[in-house]
């Protein structure tokens, strides 16, 4: 990355490659010490129960084949605890990778973290996440329903479900049947580019925005859909430089693209989040150090009060239509 120049005019200044005014957000470890040692010991308990309670029969009957007609789609271990099975109860049907995040910073095995995931995530999340009590939620890109579900169980009397893949999409729908959550609605669409999502008091997103074509886009459209909080739970840089790096993937055998992720500095996303009119105050960081991995906790209530007063100040002028979503679409 190169360094950052600071440029000064007779009206204004110009900052290349970081903020001109560096106001670091309230910031917190996202878990560590004692709350690290009681999220392992559930997790490890979770993971022992499932070894001595495992009953083969069980892999057999209605509910079992509608998880085994999802093989290969369960990224999220969903638990039917009525019938004494989950998406991992059997090794196949689940997806197995590094584990991400869900390693909560290695202390948990790859194949431990793919046989919990999300378990691990939402043993974090669930202490930050605001009384959803009476609230909307939404997840954008909610697989097979994990975080939609919690957020049901949390008291939220609506939730929805956004995800652009057809049969991730499909695999929660039929988690809901199972279920039986009639306040859960999952939708199948791109949220990048589809104005009739509606706003949601509370919207969460994970490892998401870097998997987008355009991140800064995808942020801007979480923003409008967030009424009080957004939490964005991402990878990052953990730099105040701006910078932004793609990554690809590609078949082996085929050649053909796999995926895209962008990673991005805390820096930029910061300073982005500014010129979208959010201020330092109501950006608060819960930091996994030294993993390139936050999760930011952002008041939306200011922004939108402020927005819809007129009061754009803090957004360039050749960008608020964008801002404010008044985009000019060719007929």
């Amino acid at each position: 990355m190169r360094e950052p120049i600071l440029y000064e005019f007779e009206n204004y200044r110009y900052a290349q490659g970081r903020d001109l005014v560096i106001e670091e957000p309230e910031t917190h470890p996202l878990f560590a010490g004692e709350t690290l040692d009681a999220m392992l010991a559930e997790l490890r308990t979770r993971l022992r129960q499932d070894r001595e309670q495992f009953n083969p029969a069980l892999l057999q009957g209605p509910v079992a084949d509608g998880i085994r007609a999802f093989t290969g789609e369960w990224f999220q271990r969903i638990d039917f605890p009525e019938f004494g099975i989950s998406t991992t109860s059997d090794r196949a049907w689940a997806m197995f990778d590094e584990g991400g995040v869900n390693t909560l910073g290695r202390h948990l095995t790859s194949e431990e973290a793919c046989l919990l995931r999300p378990w691990p995530k939402w043993l974090y999340l669930r202490q930050l996440l605001p009384d959803l009590r009476g609230k909307s939620a939404m997840e954008v890109g909610s697989a097979n329903g994990f975080f939609p579900f919690r957020f049901a169980e949390q008291g939220a009397t609506r939730v929805t479900g956004v995800d652009v893949q057809k049969r991730k999409h499909e695999s929660a729908v039929w988690a809901n049947r199972i279920l039986g959550w009639k306040n859960v609605e999952f939708v199948n669409t791109d949220f990048l580019v589809d104005f009739t999502i509606p706003a949601h008091d509370v919207v969460f997103v994970s490892e998401l925005i870097n998997h987008t074509l355009c991140p800064m886009w995808a942020v801007t459209r979480l923003l409008s859909l967030a009424r009080e909080t957004l939490i964005i739970d991402t990878g990052v840089f953990e730099s105040q430089l701006h910078a932004m790096e793609l990554s690809t993937g590609w078949n082996r055998g085929s050649g053909a693209a796999q995926m895209l992720s962008y990673q991005i500095s805390d820096g930029l996303l910061v300073s982005f989040l500014k010129v979208l009119g959010v201020r330092t105050a109501e950006i608060v960081k819960y930091v996994e150090s030294g993993a390139g991995h936050i999760l930011y906790l952002i008041d939306t209530r200011g922004v939108h009060a402020r927005r819809a007063s007129g009061d754009l100040a803090e957004v360039p002028v050749n960008q608020r239509r964008s801002v404010m979503q008044q985009l000019a679409f060719p007929n």
